[in-house]
């Protein structure tokens, strides 16, 4: 028996060293390289290795810098709660009430999936643009002579496409808990004299509550991060914090203080993912 034990532990070290390796040579140091990157100094079109603290107090103290985080906050978390309103319904019907073609309808929410990510921006743009076909259907039907110039080059584009592209990332964990959840727990509140509602209320919203706030994240995350989108829908409008991070190191060619806003950047999904990993598992969880 001791000799069983003794094998088991290095077997899951050895295990554990592909993962490992993975997470620091992928993940661990290039946020280390980044953040090193901070605290030199850039002169003229040169970095020197001159150790500062300019490039984080030149953040501190710019309120532009501040403004545009701010409202990629306010946009991501609008982004969050348009994609969980559209998946959630979306999940609990396919979950709990298809029965024939479940499987089918899951393929067909989560194709997006498989199409390339510009592709699916240029789609949008298309759509929202001026002879795009909301506007084209709308001088069809006659509710407009002209195109409406409101749809493209602003925050509303830059949200709806967001939302689309994070609607099956919000759909997935929704649909893998919902799907979960036993039949005979909503049998019993039904026995109990609680309608639907109720039900839904008391039983499945907490139960669903770890794919929500999974979901709430994912979707956060990929619109506090992203850059594509506002830079080919949003126009100067639409500019989030993600665009002013590629502009430093692209126009700009400012790497230090680029890197001193990516590391601000993925020090806040840090804290996101660090809330919701320990608060997001404490209900809902079946055994």
């Amino acid at each position: 028996m001791k000799k069983s034990k003794r094998s088991k532990i290095p077997s899951s070290y050895v295990l554990g060293i592909p993962i490992s390796i993975w997470l620091i040579i992928l993940v661990i140091t290039p946020v280390i390289l980044m953040f090193i990157m901070g605290f030199r100094l850039k002169e003229g079109y040169d970095v020197t290795d001159t150790f500062t603290l300019a490039n984080y107090m030149q953040f501190a103290k710019n309120p532009s810098y501040w403004k545009v985080l701010l409202k990629t906050f306010r946009m991501s978390l609008t982004v969050s709660c348009c994609a969980i309103l559209l998946s959630y319904p979306l999940a609990y019907f396919v979950s709990r009430k298809m029965k024939k073609f479940k499987e089918l309808l899951f393929m067909l929410i989560i194709i997006p999936l498989w199409v390339s990510y510009l592709v699916r921006i240029i789609a949008w743009r298309t759509i929202l643009g001026n002879r795009g076909l909301i506007n084209t259907l709308l001088m069809t039907v006659g509710l407009t002579n002209e195109p409406l110039k409101f749809f493209l080059y602003n925050e509303i584009a830059v949200v709806i496409t967001l939302t689309y592209i994070a609607v099956p990332f919000v759909f997935i964990p929704l649909y893998t808990v919902l799907e979960k959840i036993p039949k005979n727990l909503l049998d019993a509140s039904n026995d109990l004299g609680a309608n639907e509602f109720r039900t839904f209320l008391n039983v499945i919203l907490p139960i669903s509550s770890p794919g929500l706030l999974t979901g709430f994240m994912l979707s956060f995350l990929i619109a506090l991060g992203d850059y594509i989108i506002p830079a080919q829908l949003g126009g100067s409008r639409g500019m989030m914090f993600g665009n002013i991070v590629w502009s430093q190191f692209g126009f700009a060619s400012n790497w230090p203080m680029g890197s001193v806003m990516g590391f601000v950047l993925f020090f806040i999904a840090a804290i996101i993912l660090a809330i919701s990993q320990k608060f997001g598992y404490r209900q809902g969880t079946i055994e």
